[in-house]
């Protein structure tokens, strides 16, 4: 089949490139104009610059293909991007459905976020009837990728879609550090101290493995988590560490200390100080993020391989590149 992949230039979306290329589907791989495309293209991708939010670069991504998987999105927590973050993420995912529509391609798989979902109450694990509950903090990771998502469940009445819902990934290709970021900063002696609370984790293969299941075994207008293994902070960090060379984290943060230090940091923001930290950022630090793939695992036969595994490759990956500094 021939494949768009939005967003291949991207962690998650080059290796979803790789394995279509690997089963010898044809894949088209759009990436922002002036990303780096030699790895795609050395897997013989077809590589298009694509601006998410220009209509007619996204109709001619589109034309043409069978299946689009549609990963790209703007990923940050600064506060001062919100506006634009909930444009490229909502706005361009409208834009990729309508061309998708239009084109008529047999199934879109969009790459949404456990983030979507609510945090679950404390000693539980989530899962994809876990409401959405960040709203108050106004973050634009999750209010935007919420929104987006619910475009696509809206479409998928006439649009055949699924959505696949990734935990914290990590594994090789990282090249803009996404999770890659908690690695960057172990390999520069800055875990120090770590969040009280914890995330799923799971190798990045295995996520883009899981697209290619929903593709296949997907509900339409089905949600998925695609997760892994449950880990606090303290011992992702000192994963890390070790496998970084660094010494692990002298100890947690308490939960109060850093809730504290959340609306201290938003009552200086709205007095002009550029701090890219608030409340909500506290309150995910301090929340036990955990999530089930459950049903992932029984609809797609979707598995896992231990999270650690995707630490130790991506610091093997940032080493044979020369980002880890």
């Amino acid at each position: 089949m021939r494949a768009l992949v939005t967003g291949a230039t991207g962690h998650l979306g080059g290796r979803i490139a790789r394995l279509l290329r690997e089963a010898g589907h044809e894949v088209r791989a759009t990436g922002r104009p002036g990303d780096p495309v030699d790895e795609l293209e050395a897997t013989g991708c077809e590589s298009v610059p694509c601006d998410l939010l220009d209509a007619d670069t996204t109709r001619r991504a589109v034309q043409g293909v069978e299946v689009v998987f549609h990963v790209a999105a703007m990923i940050t927590f600064d506060p001062k991007l919100y506006d634009a973050q909930v444009r490229v993420n909502v706005e361009g995912t409208r834009l990729i459905v309508e061309a998708a529509r239009a084109a008529r391609v047999r199934r879109l798989v969009y790459t949404s976020t456990v983030n979507t979902l609510g945090i679950p109450p404390a000693g539980t694990r989530g899962d994809e009837s876990t409401s959405f509950d960040w709203g108050r903090w106004r973050l634009g990771y999750m209010d935007s990728k919420k929104a987006a998502e619910d475009v696509v469940v809206e479409a998928a009445r006439e649009l055949d879609a699924v959505c696949v819902l990734p935990v914290t990934m990590f594994g090789p290709g990282d090249r803009f550090f996404s999770a890659g970021t908690y690695v960057r900063e172990g390999a520069r002696g800055r875990m120090i101290l770590a969040p009280p609370g914890g995330t799923t984790v799971a190798h990045v293969d295995d996520v883009a493995r899981g697209h290619l299941l929903a593709l296949e075994r997907g509900r339409r207008g089905g949600r998925y988590v695609l997760g892994g293994d449950d880990v606090s902070y303290r011992t992702l960090y000192a994963w890390i560490t070790e496998e970084v060379g660094r010494p692990p984290p002298r100890a947690t943060i308490p939960e109060p200390v850093l809730r504290l230090a959340g609306r201290a940091s938003d009552g200086l923001r709205r007095l002009g100080v550029p701090i890219p930290f608030g409340e909500g950022l506290a309150v995910a630090g301090c929340s036990e993020l955990y999530y089930s793939s459950a049903l992932a695992e029984r609809e797609l036969g979707y598995t896992w391989r231990p999270a650690r595994e995707g630490i130790r490759d991506a610091v093997a990956w940032y080493r044979d590149h020369g980002l880890l500094r």
